[in-house]
């Protein structure tokens, strides 16, 4: 049966082989040209099928009353797969559903989802059906067992097509990787070897042999010119921006659809305003303003015009990645047809953690695998190589132990400079051709986190600006609290370690081990020889002063541990959280974290003295013979020793500030996760403000910072005192949808307060009661996964008895694919806590209903919130409500998402209308249609207003 292969596909009542059952089986051999047999069968649960199940795969329990169990279908799925490699999507899952019911698979197996991973980077999703989509495959009708096997066969066959593409040296070395990773993949680059014709490398034509692969882009780079001031002083022209967007304008000639938006308009003449009166300004925009073009559209027609750089910063990667390949491209066929103007550039920039770094890349290959995680990330990225131009890891599908190898092959925490490192020189880094990019263009598309570490860093990383945007600004301030702080832990500090000295079985490994081999081999005189014969015994000794360093810090945060087991805050089973106050630190046991903590200290300066001694013999070698023939090894192993030394200083300066030498400015806490069982320690500046106002925006021209929610009480001053902006000019927008005849927003009175006995049973009742009444179509916002899970497990059974999916956050996929499941079905119920009161994007009827569980208040003891409440006169009044009410509207703009739909809010919470600051809450969402009533006349309400209402105009 050589080069016969059966794909398998089973669909199963859920994906735990322990308690789910296999109800349909299909397997499809074949070979490479063609399809030799197939067989499908459905299968007989002993169990009910659940609702889920019955909606994903369509396969009724009537159906499944005459199919055969598995035990009479096992010989022929066993008899099909003998002797053949069996293939699927994620295919150990399929094999384990089997060998659970007791039809045991010992083929070897390939998966394509793993091959899709290494051979097609950068696809938004690895789904069976993206990864047919994207090799231009015809799809099959998903979920069910044989259409899922003739896909999965089909693609197989296309990645064995893009192997046999591979040239000869790539495919040599990514077999070897494939297999110390452990991935049966290594089996089908080896055939793919076999079959290549033999003879000398690049002389046989029609072989893929040009290569290696990673060296096809290493040719110097001609390096784009800055973008240059043009001299013109001309304001932007109101009435062009106007007429830009009018109907028959030139965005409706580009964009399919178009609708002319008054808001979009007034809020685009703003911005417009702004750049040319050099202002700040706070935008508040309602949903489906259109925020996006409003700002875009007089930042470009200003960028072009004075050849100046707009700075365009967003929260998160989804705004970041519509802005940069749907909004700016239409933006710039729209600006770009006129004839008399230049074409305007635009670039995205990102943090340097985000960047594969190739001088660390090419180290790395000097040095033996480390693990299978560590072969498997280098076998992807070998592969990938070949086919990124911009060296983005965003592009690589990694899985979290791969995640963080990559980390060590980063450009992160890198302080290299042109003058040392070969791949600058010459335009071929990822890092600084994206930010050489950047310096040519119109618009740099940005995250808050990198803006942030601009400021931190004098404004080495951006190019230079005075005009900035930020999109999605009321987040602004958690991000400056990251940025601006920091942490430490004990894993940061092994990984410090770690990447200067390891031990592999009886040698040294890391960059201390290549340091002792380049000395061994640079030595040519006695001086040098005597050195380098040293610098084993100084590994050696610094391996020693390294154990004693972990053992000391391992002391430390056992310490700190047991302090924060004993006096901390936090929910069972999840992470917990101790502020450092005066107090704690005037108890005894924070007189033995002083101690512990003199102790790692110590040591940290021992090993820093020794790392320093061999960057001192390293530099010492002569260099010039290795730019050429090893890719600056010399350098490299500098580079690498100089960041190591840099690390251990910053660690201990961090270390040093949280223990005994703490700021009245910042708050500091200790924080346990309990997933993990480690302890970290965390610091944040109290005030972000002055911090933002001094080093961002009094430097800026022109500052325009806008979301859908940012007033409270009708007004900017919570927003305005929070990000230093005091003399900013404001707008407030509304939304050109029509709340009041599109939205019922339901307020219950008759239930108890969340925190009082009743409350969760009450809850649970009137959720599946809505839930029944409307068959689903809701989605429920909760503030802890506590309340969530004790909820999903209540209703559940209830809901699904009559037709409705119950899916909750952490317990039925990633929040992805939670919302596709909402957005194509009819029939669900969606729970989810934070992640989901911003980013879901759910039009029509698929979401008719919003519950909002509980007003969304801070923890009162999570550290930051408490030390900056402490600041306030009325905390809760002028700090609690504010924050809660911002976060509340972002939860109730995720019910109406076009003019065309409809909805009902309910807020099963009573306190907004039995507590005086409910108002707040409810004066900060657009004029609704509003009913106080009790929970029992939810589901009748929700259904007479969906039913009653027209379509909102």
């Amino acid at each position: 049966m050589d080069d016969q292969y059966a794909a398998l596909d089973v669909e199963a009542t859920g994906m735990d082989p322990v308690r789910h059952e296999v109800i349909e089986v299909a397997v499809v051999v074949f070979s490479r040209e063609r399809e030799l047999d197939r067989f499908t069968s459905l299968v007989r649960p002993r169990a009910r099928v659940s609702l889920d199940s019955a909606t994903l795969t369509g396969i009724t329990q009537e159906e499944l009353r005459g199919a055969p169990p598995l035990s009479e279908i096992g010989a022929t799925v066993r008899r099909l797969t003998a002797g053949r490699p069996v293939v699927g999507h994620s295919i150990d899952m399929d094999v384990a559903m089997l060998t659970a019911g007791g039809v045991s698979i010992a083929s070897p197996q390939y998966d394509t989802h793993q091959i899709a991973t290494l051979l097609l980077p950068d696809l938004p999703n690895y789904s069976l059906a993206a990864v047919a989509e994207a090799l231009g495959l015809p799809l099959g009708v998903e979920h069910r067992a044989l259409s899922d096997a003739v896909v999965a066969a089909n693609v197989f066959r296309a990645m064995l097509a893009k192997i046999d593409e591979i040239d000869t040296l790539t495919l040599e070395r990514v077999a070897s990787l494939a297999r110390s990773a452990g991935m049966p993949t290594a089996d089908l680059f080896l055939e793919a070897l076999r079959r290549r014709p033999t003879g000398p490398l690049f002389v046989i034509s029609d072989t893929p042999t040009q290569g290696p692969h990673e060296l096809a882009f290493l040719v110097p780079r001609e390096r784009p010119e800055a973008l240059r001031r043009t001299g013109s002083k001309r304001e932007i022209d109101e009435a062009t921006v106007s007429a830009a967007l009018q109907p028959g304008g030139a965005l409706s000639q580009v964009v399919g659809g178009y609708e002319h938006r008054r808001p979009q308009e007034q809020m685009a003449l703003a911005v417009a305003r702004a750049f040319n009166d050099d202002q700040q300004v706070l935008v508040e925009a309602g949903t489906g303003t259109g925020k996006s073009v409003a700002y875009l559209l007089p930042a470009a027609m200003h960028a072009r015009e004075r050849g100046e750089t707009v700075v365009v910063s967003t929260n998160t990667l989804a705004l970041q990645d519509q802005l940069f390949r749907k909004d700016i491209p239409d933006l710039k066929r729209a600006l770009d047809g006129n004839g008399d103007q230049p074409p305007f550039e635009a670039a995205v920039l990102k943090g340097r953690q985000n960047y594969l770094c190739l001088r660390r890349w090419f180290a790395s290959q000097r040095q033996p695998v480390g693990g299978p995680d560590e072969a498997a990330l280098r076998a992807k990225v070998l592969l990938w190589l070949g086919e990124t131009e911009t060296g983005d890891r965003a592009e690589l599908r990694l899985t979290a132990e791969e995640e963080s190898q990559f980390r060590h092959i980063s450009a992160e925490g890198e302080a290299c400079s042109a003058s040392r490192c070969v791949f600058q020189q010459r335009n071929q880094c990822f890092l600084f051709r994206a930010r050489r990019a950047a310096e040519h263009a119109h618009l740099v598309v940005v995250n808050h986190a990198l803006l942030l570490s601009d400021t931190m860093e004098g404004g080495r990383i951006l190019p230079d600006y005075e005009h900035l945007i930020v999109d999605e600004a009321h987040h602004l301030e958690d991000q400056a609290t990251n940025q601006f702080g920091f942490s430490v832990s004990e894993a940061a500090l092994h990984d410090v370690l770690d990447s200067a000295i390891r031990v592999d079985g009886p040698m040294f490994g890391g960059t201390v081990q290549l340091a002792i081999n380049e000395l061994a081999r640079a030595a040519t005189n006695d001086a040098d020889r005597t050195r380098a014969a040293s610098s084993l015994e100084r590994a050696r000794a610094l391996l020693t002063r390294s154990s004693a360093l972990k053992l000391s810090a391992n002391d430390l945060f056992a310490r700190l541990r047991e302090i924060v087991d004993q006096t901390g805050q936090g929910s069972s089973g999840y992470d917990r959280s101790l502020r450092i106050t005066s107090h704690i630190r005037r108890q005894s046991q924070w007189v033995e974290v002083e101690v512990a903590w003199e102790r790692v200290d110590r040591d940290l300066i021992s090993v820093e003295a020794d790392l320093a001694w061999f960057l001192e013999s390293v530099e010492r070698l002569p260099t010039e013979k290795d730019k050429d023939d090893d890719l600056g090894a010399v350098e490299d192993l500098a580079v690498d020793l100089l960041n190591a030394i840099r690390q251990s200083g910053e660690f201990r300066a961090k270390l040093a500030e949280i223990v005994i030498d703490p700021s009245d400015e910042a708050v500091y806490w200790i924080e346990r996760d309990n997933n993990r069982g480690t302890v970290s320690l965390r610091a944040a500046p109290l005030h972000v403000g002055p911090f933002l106002q001094e080093r961002l925006f009094d430097r800026l021209r022109t500052a325009v910072l806008t979301s859908a929610t940012l007033t409270t009480d009708g007004g900017f001053e919570y927003v305005r005192e929070r990000l230093g902006l005091e003399t900013a000019k404001e707008l407030a927008v509304a939304s050109p949808f029509d709340y009041e005849r599109s939205t019922l927003l339901y307020l219950v009175d008759d239930i108890p307060e969340p925190n009082a006995p009743g409350y969760q049973r009450d809850l649970q009742d009137v959720l599946i009661e809505l839930g029944m009444a409307l068959g689903g179509k809701t989605l429920v916002l909760f503030t802890s996964h506590a309340a969530l899970q004790a909820t999903y497990r209540a209703i559940k059974a209830p809901l699904e008895d009559r037709g409705v999916v119950v899916l909750a956050q952490r317990s039925d996929g990633s929040a992805r694919q939670l919302i596709e499941r909402l957005k194509h079905s009819d029939n669900v119920m969606l729970l989810g806590t934070s992640t989901f009161w911003e980013g879901v994007d759910v039009v029509g009827s698929a979401l008719s209903a919003l519950v909002i569980a509980k007003l969304p208040f801070s923890v009162p003891s999570d550290p930051v919130f408490a030390a900056r409440g402490e600041g306030f006169d009325e905390p809760f009044q002028q700090y609690a409500i504010p924050q809660a009410v911002l976060k509340f509207k972002q939860g109730f703009g995720r019910l109406i998402r076009s003019s065309h739909d409809r909805g009902v809010c309910a807020v099963l919470d009573r306190r907004v209308i039995s507590k005086r600051y409910g108002a707040s809450f409810i004066q900060s969402l657009p004029p609704c249609t509003v009913e106080v009533a009790g929970a029992a006349d939810l589901p009748a309400a929700s259904v007479a207003w969906l039913e009653s209402v027209p379509t909102a105009r």
